[in-house]
């Protein structure tokens, strides 16, 4: 995981047109996520209604050959544990704002670990049924990535609604699946937030927008020096 002079390096809050630094919106961030997540959901189960049990047979037979498959669809299958959450997306990623404390900057790198899992190897793909251990997972291993301190599993256990057991499982599953590929530059992690900033735009009015993307943090630094020393001038 990211040591806490990896996470001050890598990122900085966003800075306004007068380079004042201002901080994301957590609700924001978490209202645009969950309806990109709603559509993805949608989206994948549609295609899994079609194609489900063709693939399935295919990666049955691939199995059968290759020992790394395997284990990737065993680690995949452990997301999926039959259960819909009782709650809408929104109200769910909400929680871990509230009672974990989990900044705008964790769901954005969470999102990123999702978007890797779908385009890498195991195919993973976001559904009812694997939503919560999936989302509490990578927002788990988002934060620790991200966060100088944090709770413990036990805490992000209880906020997801799962067991710590269970999250501790399932958090070694996602390190393997994201082949322990944690880290997220600067220009991707600017990348994502462009993208929730015109996810912001479509929905027509119903978020504020967010403000310009990142800026690393050693400019923010500079910036701040220069705002001190400029004081201190006068």
């Amino acid at each position: 995981m990211a040591s806490s002079e990896v996470a001050s390096e890598a990122y900085a809050f966003p800075c306004r047109d007068d380079g004042a630094s201002t901080a994301l919106s957590a609700s924001v961030v978490v209202s645009v996520l969950a309806s990109i997540l709603e559509r993805h959901i949608a989206r994948n189960e549609r295609a899994l209604a079609v194609a489900g049990s063709r693939e399935e047979a295919a990666a049955e037979d691939d199995d059968d050959g290759d020992a790394a498959a395997a284990a990737r669809r065993r680690r995949v299958r452990a997301f999926d544990g039959g259960t819909v959450l009782d709650m809408s997306l929104h109200a769910f990623l909400e929680r871990f704002s509230r009672y974990a404390h989990v900044s705008p900057e964790v769901y954005v790198v969470a999102y990123a670990y999702l978007d890797r899992l779908r385009r890498g190897d195991a195919g993973v793909r976001v559904v009812r049924t694997n939503a919560q251990r999936l989302l509490t997972a990578a927002i788990l291993v988002a934060s620790k990535f991200v966060e100088d301190r944090n709770y413990k599993n036990s805490h992000f256990a209880a906020v997801g609604g799962l067991s710590a057991a269970e999250l501790s499982a399932l958090e070694l599953d996602f390190l393997f699946l994201m082949q322990f590929r944690l880290n997220v530059c600067v220009s991707v992690f600017q990348s994502y937030c462009r993208h929730l900033e015109r996810e912001v735009s479509y929905g027509g009015g119903g978020y504020r927008r967010l403000d310009k993307a990142l800026v690393c943090a050693g400019e923010a630094r500079a910036q701040q020096a220069q705002h001190r020393q400029a004081a201190a001038a006068q």
